[in-house]
């Protein structure tokens, strides 16, 4: 006889279900509030860990994330990045509760060359690929990413409502990483040039607009710039990151004080600014020493 007050047991798949809809609840937590570009960005990198480790998070070891991480491929830094997203998820769900512990903690990524010499224009090199851009609207793209320093997806998302004119040219208030606001200085002649090719007058119109007029696109801006440097003879990894690289480069080249440089980049630390500082030829510590 059926003893129907005794309630079934949870099936596994139940259960299974249950953990993935928890999982997917933290990993949308921790993922709120942040730019759509990180989000993205660390979607990618955690949905790529778990689908290696093959298990739930709450089961998750630090032999796991040590052996996920050491057989990543490419370079150090892309490898490292990838870490600190998986690092940053793990942590948050202990500091939350819903795992028991920080696996993750011990764990430090590898150490690499610093390479961002590589990746910094010359100033010749930037005229080139400005120079060289027939079209008004493009052009001016390119010059909003080097002249103010943006990160492309900051580019993008600027609007008028966000730019205040003033004598000297103007200021653009940018929402960036980590989501904090700065305030970015607007060269007259950079604003100019934005005002000359501006159509619509609203208030929330993009200040870099697409061929549809609607605002650019990070693909599009992308896209302007690798063809700006296939014209200019630059390699083809030049992207739009490397112009900012060329707005901190070159500034603190011809003066500008490093804490200025790192306020208007949205450096979180002047460490990351001060990298900039690279060895000028013909000058070092040697010509600075006594006979």
């Amino acid at each position: 006889m059926v003893n129907r007050d005794i309630e079934p047991s949870p099936s596994s798949s139940d259960e299974n279900c249950s953990t993935d809809i928890a999982q997917k609840n933290l990993i949308r937590a921790w993922l709120h509030g942040r730019s759509v570009h990180t989000q993205r960005a660390y979607s990618r990198d955690v949905s790529s860990f778990l689908e290696q480790v093959n298990k739930p998070l709450a089961e998750v070891t630090l032999a796991d994330v040590v052996g996920w991480h050491d057989g990543q491929s490419g370079p150090a830094t892309s490898r490292n990045r990838r870490l600190a997203s998986v690092k940053s998820l793990i942590s948050y769900g202990a500091r939350i509760g819903f795992l028991p512990v920080d696996v993750a903690a011990p764990l430090r990524g590898t150490a690499s060359k610093d390479t961002l010499h590589e990746r910094i224009l010359t100033q010749k090199q930037v005229r080139a690929m400005i120079g060289g851009e027939p079209n008004p609207r493009k052009r001016a793209c390119l010059r909003v990413l080097y002249k103010l320093g943006l990160r492309i997806s900051e580019a993008c998302a600027l609007t008028w409502r966000d730019m205040s004119r003033h004598q000297s040219g103007g200021t653009a208030t940018i929402f960036g990483k980590g989501s904090k606001t700065r305030h970015v200085f607007v060269p007259s002649d950079v604003w100019k040039e934005l005002s000359s090719i501006r159509e619509d007058m609203s208030a929330d119109a993009p200040v870099l607009c697409g061929s549809d007029g609607g605002p650019l696109s990070v693909s599009a801006a992308d896209r302007i710039v690798k063809r700006a440097a296939k014209r200019a003879g630059l390699p083809p990894n030049v992207s739009a990151h490397w112009l900012r690289h060329a707005c901190a480069s070159h500034s603190m080249d011809n003066g500008a004080p490093p804490h200025l440089v790192q306020a208007n980049l949205g450096h979180a630390s002047l460490v990351t600014t001060t990298r900039y500082l690279h060895a000028r030829q013909n000058d070092g510590a040697a010509n600075y020493l006594p006979d």
